[in-house]
């Protein structure tokens, strides 16, 4: 499978996620550059990661998080600056903090589908598939956005692919 089957949409002009990692990557320069100037917070953060700038995304989810400390969409963000900071084993068990707060509310399968491109990064492949299954049945069971649950399934089946090649 080339990269271009693995990217999808993110919903952040000019960025697609490549799976099933969930790495962020500009594909259009310009709309990505219109982002960091117009758009709200949790876009603004996604396009710093994909340009490698996590100090400033970061920074971007401190701020915004000062005016809005609850908000799960800055909250997960914030495990991603961390993961791609190169701190995956934090991330992770922030993660699982938030999966038990989040147990049984429409955030828990985004909160899974974190923890599987997170343990991806980490190479536990096994440990990836059971949150990307997690997220794509629970996304599935709450009638999510039909993009977030084909990122979902597209991560589990890329993963699963791994682990039947290995």
């Amino acid at each position: 499978m080339n990269v271009v089957d693995q990217l999808m949409d993110t919903g952040v002009p000019g960025v697609r996620f490549q799976l099933p990692s969930l790495r962020p990557v500009i594909v259009d320069q310009e709309q990505a550059a219109r982002v960091l100037v117009e758009q709200e917070a949790g876009h603004r953060v996604v396009v710093l990661i994909a340009m490698g700038r996590f100090a400033d995304a970061a920074e971007v989810v401190a701020e915004s998080r000062l005016m809005d400390p609850s908000n799960p969409r800055l909250r997960l963000l914030d495990t991603e600056v961390t993961r791609w900071n190169g701190d995956t084993e934090r991330a992770i068990n922030r993660l699982r903090r938030l999966l038990e707060e989040f147990a049984g509310t429409s955030t828990e399968a985004d909160v899974l589908q974190q923890l599987g491109a997170d343990f991806y990064t980490q190479g536990d492949m096994k440990a990836a598939a059971t949150r990307f299954r997690g997220a794509w049945e629970g996304r599935e069971a709450a009638g999510a956005d039909e993009r977030l649950i084909e990122c979902s399934r597209r991560s589990y089946e890329l993963v699963q692919l791994e682990l039947e090649s290995a």
